[in-house]
């Protein structure tokens, strides 16, 4: 295993939250046993009834744990007669893309209460562009999250990105992690370590702590990225369980929800 070296903060991401799934059932159970804090962005189209009372539930019993965020309203769009799995950017104007985000929080905080603060949203597939960002302002998040991930050819791309004062680059954006983007005022914090591909997972748990090791070398704040519909089996629920227990034993590390985090980071850089 690589050496890690300085304290890291960690957050943990949960991806697609809809229905109360066994492998959502599974996610939940293994992390809040770790007493490790996650973000669950929830997709308010697919939120059920019998998920908002797990979710309700599982946050009154130990409510430092959990956090809810908006991933955007449906997680699809269809552009030029094709369906496209993500809502944000230049495909659509920014009147578009504030409506789109205002129903969507709408929905959550109808349907959530004040366990949804609003605070937290991420776009779909992480892709927005500066119109994004504007809508996002406008009603009020204060926490943008999409990827920023730690290897040599990303950092260059994000510096150039930066160096020409842009959002995006095509439909990828340009991440300003762990700091407020000078395009919107928004703070962000994005995920650096993609513990699977959407789908499935592959890889071990050692294959994560390395991962963790990697990003730890050239950021202090980590954020790793789950969608908890790729742990169905067994097996899987299994290395859910034993990364839970591994992440806990990391030196060095603590873990926050990303409102908490935010506040942490900010107090700091004054």
């Amino acid at each position: 295993m690589g050496q890690m070296t300085g304290d890291a903060r960690i957050f943990i991401r949960d991806d697609d939250v809809g229905a109360p799934t066994a492998a959502l059932r599974g996610f939940v159970e293994a992390f809040a046993r770790n007493q490790i804090p996650v973000s669950y962005q929830i997709i308010p189209k697919a939120l059920t009834p019998e998920c908002v009372q797990f979710l309700r539930a599982e946050k009154a019993k130990t409510p430092e744990l959990f956090e809810f965020g908006q991933h955007g309203l449906t997680h699809e769009m269809t552009v030029n007669g094709r369906r496209m799995f993500y809502e944000f950017g230049p495909e659509r104007s920014y009147e578009e893309q504030l409506e789109v985000i205002r129903a969507g929080r709408e929905i959550l905080q109808e349907q959530l209460g004040a366990d949804f603060n609003g605070e937290v949203f991420t776009p779909p597939r992480h892709r927005y562009d500066r119109n994004t960002l504007k809508a996002l302002r406008a009603v009020g998040v204060t926490i943008l999250s999409a990827s920023s991930y730690p290897g040599l050819q990303h950092r260059i791309a994000y510096g150039v990105g930066r160096a020409f004062g842009l959002s995006n680059l095509g439909r990828p954006g340009v991440p300003y992690h762990g700091a407020i983007r000078p395009d919107s005022g928004l703070f962000e914090l994005s995920i650096s370590v993609a513990v699977d591909n959407g789908e499935r997972n592959q890889a071990t748990p050692s294959d994560i702590i390395e991962m963790i090791a990697r990003a730890r070398r050239v950021m202090p704040t980590i954020g790793l990225m789950f969608h908890h519909h790729a742990y169905e089996s067994p097996q899987d629920q299994a290395f859910l369980r034993e990364l839970a227990s591994r992440l806990t034993s990391l030196p060095g590390v603590s873990f926050h929800r990303m409102a908490q985090l935010r506040e942490l980071l900010l107090d700091r850089a004054v």
